[in-house]
């Protein structure tokens, strides 16, 4: 790789040039496209960077300017960035406003090294580069306009690689795994409109001549700017200036000391990526991951941001009054309080797809559910044993999922029924006067029957092919689970916990038996009186096929369908 001589007019002080202790190089080289660096260790610049800053000890420090004389700038150019010394911010003129760059404090460290010997570019009069600073760009006239270019036209971006995204007016930054977006707000000032002399300095690839406002004008199309990189601790070690940038390797962001506290830059939020959809016939919930950086996100029909619904910090929306078999799209972007994020699409078709979609009932108070309550069944299937069946994940009237195996909350049990009754019964205590009690077990429900699809509340309450299981789908299930305890249905897909059950006696909580089982109805009877169920304690898991449980006994029902 061969040195060629260009003259960039970098301003150096002539102890600078002497000083055999710092051997500070600065090397322009080319290969497709030249590239400068600035180090103590003579190494070449990555290929990414059109100017390459490098130090543990020492950050990097932009021309530092008024507000006042900020606006003074003339025509500045697009990306032209400055640290404003008045509100302790960088300041970036995007093209038609100046935006400010609002920082949140990282660390309140300030280190007492001052290495001094740096680089020093200025205009018109000699300037010593602060001690804190590798490169130290002087000017209260000018700012500096760094690369201007799109991530997708860098190969191989280094960590820490900075440009100005002109298609999207934003700085951006490369942090190791993807490119971020620095959060920015307009200050509303729209710049001076005054001429202004071209003088300063250029690295680019054709020789040509620096924008007028900016001091040091990096162009590129493929590459970007790298600022010196260091982790926490040799930050801490610096004796910073107001202004000093560097790229933190830790946290992974861009940091600016303000004169009192080291800050990071702000970021716009990464777009939310896709959760698990769940569609059914007529309804869809879009559910999304959450997002870096973001205080909120909004949901739309149309690729509007405008119009969007806040939904505040939820990550899931429930739409409904869809039809069925047809192909939805959707759109979510994060935000927080100065930006918004990229799009994310999302698109699902209005279909029932067990193990994907939900089953949302509107559970109406009368001779089948005891209460009025709207809930979202989730489904699975590939139950070994029964592999082709669809399944819902908790019990029929529970509004949410146990929380561990003997979860007897009355949210994890769901209601109760006796066997062929559709009536379903709370466990809150209260009088149950449609109860048919058996209080010596000698009556009761008496009559050869297995459980009636008329009186199925599966059927009833989710719809045409629900159905509260067969004994042989238990038992197949129970086999093919390898179920030897209560472990064992708890840790399948289906999630069977030892809910309550109600004695036929009265229909009360029957205590003794749920400190550690549970039983749940299958289709099936046995005797005019007794009932098949799942039945399964701590120590043991089987289909009760005998003749001692009474067809009275209020036990949970799961739900299946072919």
């Amino acid at each position: 790789m061969d040195i060629i001589s260009i003259t960039i007019l970098i301003h150096m002080k002539k102890s600078f040039l002497t000083s055999l202790a710092l051997l500070i190089t600065l090397l322009i080289f080319a290969q497709k496209a030249s590239n400068v660096a600035i180090n103590t260790d003579g190494s070449l610049p990555d290929n990414s960077a059109m100017l390459d800053v490098k130090s543990t000890n020492m950050g990097m420090l932009f021309p530092r300017l008024t507000e006042t004389q900020r606006n003074s700038l003339s025509s500045p150019g697009v990306g032209l960035l400055i640290y404003n010394s008045t509100s302790k911010q960088f300041n970036y003129f995007n093209g038609g406003t100046w935006n400010k760059i609002e920082g949140t404090i990282a660390a309140y460290k300030s280190g007492s090294t001052a290495p001094g010997g740096g680089v020093s570019m200025s205009v018109g009069t000699d300037v010593v580069a602060d001690k804190s600073a590798m490169l130290d760009v002087s000017s209260t006239t000018k700012g500096v306009l760094i690369p201007r270019t799109q991530p997708h036209m860098i190969s191989s971006p280094a960590t820490g690689l900075i440009i100005y995204n002109p298609s999207t007016n934003k700085i951006n930054y490369y942090n190791g795994s993807q490119w971020k977006t620095i959060c920015s707000i307009s200050t509303g000032n729209i710049g001076a409109s005054t001429s202004q002399t071209s003088a300063g300095f250029a690295i680019n690839e054709g020789g040509g001549a620096p924008a007028a406002s900016a001091i040091l004008d990096i162009q590129c199309i493929d590459k970007g700017l790298l600022v010196p990189r260091m982790d926490d601790g040799q930050r801490n070690g610096i004796l910073p200036s107001a202004g000093l940038l560097i790229y933190n390797t830790w946290s992974n962001n861009l940091q600016f000391w303000n004169g009192a506290n080291w800050c990071r830059m702000n970021e716009a939020p990464v777009a939310p990526s896709s959760g698990t959809l769940y569609p059914s016939p007529t309804e869809i919930t879009w559910n999304w991951n959450s997002a870096q950086e973001a205080t909120g996100y909004k949901w739309n029909t149309t690729d509007n941001i405008a119009t969007a619904t806040d939904m505040g910090t939820s990550t899931s929306k429930t739409e409904t009054g869809l039809t069925d078999g047809t192909i939805y799209t959707r759109y979510v972007w994060a935000y927080n309080s100065c930006d918004n994020s990229p799009v994310l699409i999302l698109t699902a078709k209005a279909q029932f797809v067990c193990g994907s979609s939900s089953i949302r009932v509107n559970h109406v108070a009368g001779s089948v559910a005891p209460e009025t309550k709207t809930v979202s069944y989730g489904t699975v299937t590939n139950i070994p044993g029964e592999t082709s069946k669809c399944w819902i994940t908790r019990n029929l009237g529970a509004t949410q999922q146990a929380s561990n195996v003997d979860d007897t909350s009355e949210p994890s049990a769901g209601w109760y029924w006796q066997f062929n009754r559709k009536q379903g019964f709370k466990q809150d205590g209260s009088p149950k006067s449609a109860w048919i009690q058996s209080p010596n077990g000698k009556t009761g429900i008496v009559e050869y029957s297995d459980w009636t699809s008329w009186n199925d509340p599966c059927t009833i309450e989710l719809g045409a092919g629900w159905r509260i299981p067969t004994r042989s789908e238990w038992e197949n299930v129970d086999k093919a689970g390898n179920w030897t305890d209560w472990n064992g249905p708890w840790n399948s897909g289906l999630r069977l916990h030892g809910a309550l059950c109600l004695w036929y006696g009265s229909g009360a909580i029957e205590s003794w038996y749920n400190s550690s089982g549970g039983s749940y109805w299958s289709s099936s009877q046995i005797y005019a009186k007794y009932g098949i169920q799942l039945e399964f304690f701590n120590a043991s898991c089987f289909v009760w096929t005998g003749l001692n449980k009474n067809k009275t006994n209020g036990y949970p029902v799961r739900c299946i369908k072919d």
